[in-house]
């Protein structure tokens, strides 16, 4: 419980210290905690208006922080990736459009309702972008959810189960954006493919989809296993997406892990090409 704090009396005047004190309890209980160490500050040079400004503008700026902080927990996001984080070359992604990347993270095909594709073998940052793009979807007040395919069929699975799918399945279609990873990293059955399909064509047209897949459009049918399904998702996908390739020669981590190897122990890292080679 937050300490009531006893109106100052006229004819009893406060020291500076105990003033202090008095407006440090206010603040961390109005959850101010800029406030409760004003004096760090504000300037003796400043208007009472600039120093007050100056206060209400550090407040506003940890408070959107923690706002987002909060929203990126919510939106299942394993790490925090942005875009200036990603390595935007040309040797390492020759296809891709970086314009275009640059103008995804705005996030107006959010409000136009359009999806994203990103094509690529492993290690050449389609997650990391997804993060990316949807990270800057958060800091613009965006609902986001972020699930590798895996995941959301096992949740969707144990939804069901549960029998609280409708509500579950509101949760994924609702939100402005919705990431899904690995969309073809596993062997879907008929089950599995249904609950996918579901959640992508209730979004069609009506929010945002982030999909990164290994493989190639063409290749999907025998993950997804069923043709009729993997048509109606394929179709539904390759219709409303703007398609990021992001084929090229290197894998970024296996660079970074080479960039690493003369400063670390682990010489053992000079077999991945060999290894991912076969």
């Amino acid at each position: 419980m937050t300490d009531i704090i006893e109106p100052i009396r006229h004819d009893m005047p406060l020291s500076s210290d105990e003033l202090r004190n008095r407006i440090s309890k206010l603040a961390n209980g109005l959850y101010i905690p800029v406030f409760a160490n004003y004096w760090r500050l504000i300037s003796p040079t400043a208007s009472f208006e600039e120093n007050l400004y100056k206060l209400l503008s550090e407040q506003q700026q940890i408070s959107f922080e923690k706002r987002v902080s909060r929203r990126l927990r919510t939106a299942g996001f394993p790490y925090v990736k942005t875009i200036n984080m990603f390595h935007m070359s040309k040797e390492r992604l020759p296809n891709l459009n970086f314009d275009e990347v640059r103008e995804l993270a705005t996030c107006k095909f959010i409000d136009e309702k359009s999806d994203i594709c990103a094509v690529g073998p492993a290690g050449h940052g389609k997650t990391h972008l997804a993060l990316a793009i949807g990270y800057e979807a958060v800091r613009r007040g965006y609902s986001v959810k972020f699930r590798r395919a895996c995941d959301l069929i096992n949740e969707m699975s144990e939804a069901k189960s549960e029998k609280h799918m409708t509500e579950y399945s509101r949760m994924m279609i609702r939100c402005s954006l919705l990431i899904i990873d690995e969309i073809t990293y596993l062997n879907y059955d008929e089950a599995s493919a249904n609950m996918l399909y579901q959640v992508i064509g209730a979004r069609y047209e009506t929010g945002s989809t982030f999909y990164t897949s290994n493989l190639k459009f063409s290749e999907w049918p025998k993950h997804i296993g069923n043709d009729v399904l993997t048509n109606a998702i394929v179709t539904r996908i390759a219709h409303n997406s703007v398609i990021l390739d992001m084929n090229g020669p290197k894998a970024w981590r296996l660079e970074h892990a080479r960039s690493r190897r003369a400063n670390t122990a682990f010489d053992a890292i000079a077999d991945v090409d060999d290894i991912t080679d076969k």
